[in-house]
């Protein structure tokens, strides 16, 4: 006796409500069971729709593969079941009305223009595609394109692409109503200019052509820039408006003179609060002198710098590189937390009367955090005049790696009393690749001085 569809004589809105139980492949599996199922899957409303090459090559894994001859023959076979497993996917759905994000991460996908056509056909508020850059698929041609007209959709309202040929130079983004733009490792561009309303954050990960940059988004909220590791020939331009609204600035390898940048630009930032700066050039002298400023972080240093900061609420603090030369804490509140990551210090005297003089500007900070990325050795003819940098600091913590230090607790314990002589906690954590961090806490509780008889009473006058 042959069991009978039960299923498949379903209400469709039964049905539907039973593929809601199922994941995203799952639901697309049941969908070839029989031609009602088939029907109902087109009609199946998808909030949400992603294709992701590695995951489906990963469940798809064939013996056929490893037979032949060439990776450039295995890497068409991968390009031709992904690009028509995701054709026959959007062929076979009828119009998404549900359809909220669309997402696409792909390697070398032949039309990925047919997979946008049909998110915006469906209106989708968020696309997602990314084009990852294997070496597997060098030999392929790997260049994925998409329509520039994608920015001026009507429906977006979050935009993400990363690893794509845009099909021009110059992106000027002017009437669009996107809220959310992330544009990574889009290489075709030399110059970009936002003028949106609309936008409130804004990502760019760029390669060494990009040199012209202009932001004039009243409402942005939040703008990331990443210049990429390969240097340009020439500085950047990056032209900034009177964002009142900008509260967190990021800025990596931007390859601008950053402290005359920071004295033409930071003045219009009057909502900032987070600021971020790693791998500056060209500059010896900055000064951050912001009113509302309450996280900065200034990071892989590795040119001598004086830094100083006039930033009264600035709660949290992060410096990594090079021990600077100089660095001035003005008007910083007493609630700061500062993360100070030093990549060498050298066993000289002179470097450590350096290091005393830049730790004895963080002995008013709530907290202080070092790291060491190598083992820390006090000269022995320093440590008769050597005096506590921050005397006033209350909470100390050091990190460094298991390998690179030697010392045992006492020791360790020995030298961060040197660095603050009356602290209420340190804490000493050692890192190692293979375990989770090991963390040590030593608490203080400190008396006073009991008069004994032979001590004077205090006179009263």
């Amino acid at each position: 006796m042959v069991a009978a569809d039960r299923i498949s004589n379903l209400h469709e809105e039964i049905i539907h409500h039973i593929m809601s139980f199922l994941s995203f492949s799952e639901a697309i599996r049941i969908s070839v069971l029989s031609k009602r199922l088939n029907s109902v899957w087109r009609t199946f409303p998808l909030p949400v729709i992603e294709f992701d090459q590695e995951l489906f090559e990963e469940k798809r894994k064939r013996p056929l593969d490893e037979m032949l001859d060439s990776v450039s023959e295995r890497n068409i076979q991968k390009m031709s079941r992904f690009s028509g497993y995701t054709e026959d996917f959007l062929r076979r759905r009828g119009p998404d009305s549900f359809l909220r994000k669309f997402k696409l991460r792909t390697h070398c996908v032949l039309d990925v223009d047919r997979c946008v056509d049909y998110a915006l056909e469906n209106r989708v508020q968020e696309l997602d595609i990314r084009s990852d850059k294997e070496e597997n698929f060098s030999s392929l041609g790997r260049i994925v394109s998409i329509n520039p007209e994608v920015f001026a959709a009507k429906s977006i309202r979050v935009l993400k692409l990363s690893g794509l040929e845009l099909g021009i130079q110059n992106l000027i983004l002017t009437d669009s109503l996107i809220e959310e733009l992330s544009i990574n490792h889009c290489d075709s561009l030399e110059t970009v200019g936002i003028f949106s309303d609309k936008l409130l954050f804004f990502e760019l990960r760029c390669g060494p052509r990009l040199l012209d940059i202009e932001i004039d988004s009243p409402n942005l909220q939040s703008l990331t820039f990443d210049g990429g590791d390969e240097p340009t020939e020439e500085f950047r331009e990056i032209n900034l408006g009177v964002l009142e609204s900008l509260k967190s600035l990021s800025l990596r390898n931007a390859e601008i003179v950053i402290d005359l940048w920071i004295k033409e630009n930071l003045s219009k930032l009057i909502s900032l609060e987070n600021l971020s700066i790693e791998g500056w050039q060209y500059s010896s002298n900055v000064q951050i002198s912001h009113p509302r400023l309450k996280n900065f972080e200034f990071l892989n240093c590795t040119e001598e710098v004086d830094l100083e900061l006039v930033t009264p609420n600035l709660v949290s603090l992060w410096y990594s590189g090079i021990l600077p030369s100089s660095i001035r804490l003005t008007s910083t509140s007493t609630q700061c937390e500062a993360r100070i990551s030093l990549t060498s210090i050298s066993s000289t005297i002179e470097c450590f009367v350096a290091l005393k003089w830049f730790l004895s500007r963080f002995r008013d900070c709530k907290l202080v955090n070092l790291e060491f990325k190598e083992q820390v050795v006090f000269p022995e003819e320093l440590k008769e005049r050597w005096f506590a940098p921050m005397v006033n600091l209350k909470h100390l913590r050091v990190e460094f790696e298991k390998c690179s230090c030697s010392w045992s607790h006492v020791e360790v314990v020995a030298m961060l009393l040197q660095l603050s002589v009356c602290p209420n906690t340190l804490s000493i954590v050692q890192r190692s690749n293979s375990q989770d961090p090991a963390e040590m806490i030593i608490k203080f509780n400190y008396s006073k001085k009991v008069a004994g008889p032979e001590d004077k009473a205090p006179s009263a006058k």
